[in-house]
């Protein structure tokens, strides 16, 4: 785990935010790239405020991460903490078909660059309505930043194959079909 409960806490603090700061908000979603949300007012404000996520000596990716889940957090209209973001995307809708579709959760799951990353999971959460898990999002984020670097600079780390940020989402994904449907009409 990479968020400990003050940056839960920090995470959901600052998407409310978003809410009463539109400026904020406008100037992430305006971003394309991870290079432009670096250089927005909105991950100035989340960066402030969470320098023990991302101000580690030797983990620069974690950086890019933070700029990640700023750039998806700003997509996001409700926070939707009963699932994990994999598995939302594998709920099926009202076609019986999951929220995102199986060639595009491939494509997420095989996306190589950041930039790529972001465009693919902003997608995914236009497919779930804005209703995400954001915590469960940073989490993954981190996850996907770190195996990335693991990558480039080829090293090897010693955990359980279902830990890898792919195959838990492809797990969490293609289970989701299996469990029953959440009642939201009486919440």
């Amino acid at each position: 785990m990479f968020l400990t409960d003050e940056h839960k806490k920090t995470l959901r603090a600052w998407h409310s935010q978003l809410e009463n700061q539109r400026g904020l908000r406008a100037s992430l979603r305006r971003s394309k790239t991870v290079n432009e949300i670096c250089m927005s007012e909105g991950f100035r404000s989340l960066l402030v405020q969470t320098h023990s996520l991302w101000k580690i000596e030797h983990q620069a990716w974690r950086f890019t991460a933070l700029a990640l889940v700023a750039g998806l957090v700003s997509q996001v209209k409700s926070n939707d903490e009963r699932q994990t973001f994999a598995t939302r995307a594998g709920n099926k809708s009202e076609s019986k078909r999951p929220l995102m579709s199986e060639l595009r959760f491939a494509r997420l799951r095989a996306v190589k660059t950041p930039d790529a990353l972001l465009r693919q999971l902003r997608r995914a959460v236009m497919l779930m309505g804005g209703s995400v898990n954001v915590v469960s999002l940073a989490e993954d984020v981190f996850h996907w930043c770190q195996e990335q670097e693991d990558l480039r600079t080829h090293h090897r780390r010693q955990q359980p194959l279902t830990e890898f940020i792919q195959i838990r989402w492809a797990m969490e994904y293609y289970q989701a079909g299996d469990l029953p449907e959440l009642d939201t009409e009486n919440e």
